[in-house]
């Protein structure tokens, strides 16, 4: 998803080449590409559950020295397929014998990067062995320690050119499909079906054009892939996958807070702009009306500009926002809560007047709105949308997949905050000033770690309707399938210990686990199953009715 430098895989080849030669064979147990959701959770849970005293990690970043990404997918099936950057995480045990690795990319990147025939490979640059100087540190050292300066020799060389054996997504593969689909397909301006980022209307475009940042020279590459027969590029079969879900977390509403006289007005402690019905959101995010005064009378007295941040359509973060609230309602956006049962209402779209193939304000997006005086902004990447777009742009309003290690930029802050979504809380059972939590490590503390079942009370409970459920895909069966399922274990034990950044899908020890599943539904050539009495779950669930586990396992029909 992203890159801001390009390297071929003839230099990375090359380059590994003259790296230190190896002292123990490591054997690579998971290497893993896909959400940035699961990232901090998936390293916490490979270090303290699997990896054994004397372990050792390493995170990087961005640009190294010698050959521009630090780490990225490469995908061989086209010399055309641009590399994908994003931050690695590497863990390995005290005798250097087994390793876990995960780089984070995005869920349909994540997807393409395992289903793509032949598998997707990790590039790792040779600095990280032997160099200095590029970013580490990337997970709090109070939650694992320092990082060690380099990857060990005979880690590296096993994961260097190592394939893909998972992925780490928000939304299902066949969801993942369909969001690739729908972005490489023409535009379609009265369904939102194609968002014009390829010319086919059966996503029969290969590789689509670059979605472009608002805020950097980070892009996002449309390429296709196919998740069942055979792929898109080399007509080579595609192995049968098996999905482990793993949690449920919260997508969370954004806002810059710095203004006193727009979204921050009222003042420290008490925000008076609090809250975000699905109404408002549609037109905010359509572009409609980009202004505080969308808000009715929790607006301050005069009008302020507001700026829309949204993420690109690849993005699990966006299909999962996209569907669960901006794609609800009827023409006039008077819908309450979302789903809505038999809702074909899909004139309503974050991607509604974004016209790519006209380039300028619409690629890289920042379109002013209709009325308001606010605009539309892209943002790649959820660090980017926390980090970069929400953190220094005033009075803008953005969203994200819940994780402390993604809003720590904002947290701890009355400068930032958080929104209800039509009046519930995703994070706390209620509502304070809604600034952004901590977490600490601290007895007492209440945030980090949770008592077992006290995270999310209101998507527990099933109030709070924008979430999806954190899962893996890896292969039906083998050592691949084995060596996900303990990670993702180890992830589940680990999550209320250390960060609790999801609510566990199983029962853990004295977490009863999600009482709650979104319905399945007929998506990208898959029948539809629920997955409940044992089965295995097929279908999409973006936006699907979301039901007690103790409910009927019928096929309902609110998806969006």
């Amino acid at each position: 998803m992203r890159q801001s430098k390009f390297l071929s895989a003839a230099l990375f080849a090359a380059a590994a080449f003259i790296a230190t030669p190896i002292v123990n064979a490591t054997t690579v147990k998971v290497v893993g590409a896909g959400s940035s959701a699961m990232w901090q959770s998936a390293a916490l849970g490979a270090f303290n559950q699997l990896a054994g005293a004397g372990a050792g990690h390493f995170t990087v970043k961005g640009s190294c020295p010698t050959n521009g990404n630090c780490a990225q997918i490469h995908d061989s099936r086209s010399a055309s397929i641009l590399p994908e950057g994003g931050s690695l995480w590497v863990v390995w045990n005290a005798a250097q014998t087994d390793a876990w690795a995960y780089l984070s990319v995005d869920s349909v990147v994540g997807n393409r990067s395992y289903f793509a025939t032949p598998r997707t490979t990790l590039q790792i640059d040779p600095e990280t062995e032997t160099g200095s100087g590029f970013s580490t540190n990337l997970i709090s050292s109070t939650l694992w320690g320092a990082d060690a300066a380099n990857i060990p020799a005979a880690v590296y060389t096993a994961l260097n050119n190592a394939a893909i054996t998972t992925a780490f997504t928000d939304i299902r593969p066949e969801d993942a499909k369909f969001a690739s689909c729908r972005t490489l397909d023409e535009l379609v301006t009265t369904s939102y079906a194609g968002l014009g980022y390829g010319t086919g209307t059966t996503c029969s475009t290969l590789i689509g054009t670059q979605i472009l940042s608002a805020f950097s020279s980070t892009v996002a590459n449309p390429v296709n892939f196919n998740i069942k027969g055979t792929d898109p590029f080399t007509g080579e079969t595609i192995k049968p996958f098996y999905t482990i879900d793993v949690g449920a977390s919260p997508i969370v509403f954004l806002v810059n807070r710095t203004n006193p006289n727009g979204l921050g007005y009222g003042g420290v402690g008490t925000p008076v702009i609090t809250n975000l019905t699905v109404p408002v959101a549609q037109k905010l995010w359509s572009g409609a009306e980009c202004d505080t005064n969308a808000f009715a009378a929790a607006g301050p007295p005069t009008d302020v500009p507001v700026f829309v941040m949204q993420r690109e359509p690849m993005s699990g973060t966006m299909n999962t926002t996209e569907f669960t609230t901006f794609r609800c309602g009827n023409t006039a956006g008077t819908a309450g809560t979302c789903p809505v049962t038999g809702n074909t209402s899909y004139h309503n779209s974050q991607e509604k007047g974004v016209n790519p193939t006209l380039g300028g304000a619409n690629n890289p997006l920042n379109l002013p709105c209709t009325a308001g005086g606010g605009s539309r902004m892209r943002a790649i990447g959820t660090g980017e949308m926390d980090g970069t777009a929400v953190f220094n742009t005033k009075d803008s309003i953005g969203y994200s997949f819940w994780g402390y290690g993604n809003v720590s930029k904002l947290a701890g802050s009355s400068n930032y905050g958080y929104l209800t979504l039509s009046g519930i809380d995703p994070i706390q059972t209620t509502y304070s000033n809604g600034e952004l939590p901590v977490c600490t490590s601290s007895a007492g503390s209440g945030v980090c770690p949770a008592a077992p079942g006290t995270s999310f009370p209101n998507l527990r409970n099933g109030t709070y309707t924008a979430w999806s459920v954190l899962r893996v895909v890896t292969d039906s069966s083998g050592v691949n399938l084995t060596n996900s399922s303990i990670l993702v274990t180890a992830i589940q034990d680990n999550v209320n210990s250390t960060v609790p950044d999801f609510v566990p899908f199983k029962a853990v020890g004295d977490d009863p686990g999600l009482r709650y599943y979104r319905s399945h539904f007929l998506q990208s050539g898959q029948t539809p199953n629920n997955g409940l009495s044992g089965e295995r779950e097929a279908g999409g669930d973006v936006g699907g009715c979301i039901e007690p586990v103790s409910a009927a396992p019928g096929i309902l029909s609110c998806h969006q």
